[in-house]
């Protein structure tokens, strides 16, 4: 086993471990265009700016967040649907706090996401619909029980609705929260996470 498969399954079993335990979700701030893409196209810069804000909001409620590349189906179902390959995070709740799938909610409308997903501690993820776009999936409010995440061991874990993939390709970064930054980059934190 090479040193780098080492980190990403050392990294999967902690985020594993870390989903029975608490209260878990992703979500993303990518998007490829404003207005249920049918806008003006976000840039690359744009949608790492929103993520980096998106982090920001996260952290500073007291979360969990690890970085992924997430894989998803915008627009399911639609003439305009297409594969993207986006920057996501994998939320949990180390407080048990019982606000995650609330706040995950209010951030998927607020960064106009398709969906959210959400699970309860060692329960299934459920995909939740958090945009009213005509061709947004599942649907503003409705909720789509995905399963229990499989983890394979090329650091991929997936499930799928109606054989439509859901997809994590791979970790990025180890799970951080609000404590793991210095004072002046939990202000600058802060800040970003109110900035409208």
């Amino acid at each position: 086993m090479s040193f780098k498969q080492y980190i990403t399954e050392s990294s999967l079993s902690r985020i594993w471990k870390q989903t029975k335990e608490h209260d878990s979700g992703t979500i993303s701030a990518f998007r490829s265009a404003k207005d249920c893409n049918d806008g003006e196209p976000y840039t690359i810069k744009e949608n790492l700016q929103r993520s980096a804000k998106l982090k920001a909001k996260l952290l500073s409620l007291g979360y969990g967040v690890t970085k992924i590349k997430g894989t998803y189906i915008e627009n399911y179902g639609s003439n305009d649907e297409r594969e993207v390959k986006e920057d996501s995070f994998i939320v949990v709740d180390l407080k048990d706090t019982g606000n995650l799938e609330k706040d995950l909610r209010k951030l998927g409308e607020e960064f106009e996401q398709d969906s959210i997903t959400y699970q309860e501690k060692d329960g299934p993820y459920y995909l939740i619909g958090t945009n009213k776009c005509p061709n947004g999936y599942p649907g503003y409010g409705k909720k789509i029980k995905l399963g229990k995440p499989i983890y394979g061991k090329s650091g991929e874990f997936h499930s799928k609705i109606n054989g439509r993939p859901f997809v994590f390709e791979r970790v990025v970064t180890d799970l951080k929260s609000l404590t793991d930054f210095y004072p002046t980059e939990i202000r600058s934190i802060k800040l970003l996470s109110e900035e409208k």
